[in-house]
């Protein structure tokens, strides 16, 4: 099983990691690899998962990647629930939720 968290938290990263994502999930369905794919979303680059975001990440929804927004970082910035993108999931603390999924055995990568 390969359980990985994928942490963006930087605007200018987001072709990177898409790029990143669509990558692993692409290796995994060719290798019949068995595992979850995390985005775990915070800091600025929460401003591009509203819904007036210039990233579409219901695109990776389609292709299995679970998307996490962190509510710290959108409180921060005054950002509504019904503002983000349809589909993605909420978490209090983004840093809370990267130490969880590693003390499981996620692997952590951050482009």
């Amino acid at each position: 099983m390969l359980n990985t968290i994928f942490h963006i938290d930087e605007t200018i990263k987001w072709a990177t990691v898409i790029s990143n994502l669509h990558h692993m999930a692409e290796w995994m369905s060719e290798e019949d690899e068995e595992g979850t794919i995390e985005l775990l979303v915070n800091g600025e680059a929460v401003n591009e998962a509203k819904k007036t975001g210039a990233q579409d990440l219901g695109a990776l929804l389609a292709i299995g990647v679970d998307v996490r927004i962190c509510k710290n970082s959108m409180s921060q910035r005054k950002i509504e629930a019904n503002e983000i993108q349809a589909g993605l999931k909420f978490v209090p603390s983004g840093v809370v939720e990267l130490a969880l999924k590693q003390r499981v055995g996620y692997g952590y990568i951050k482009p």
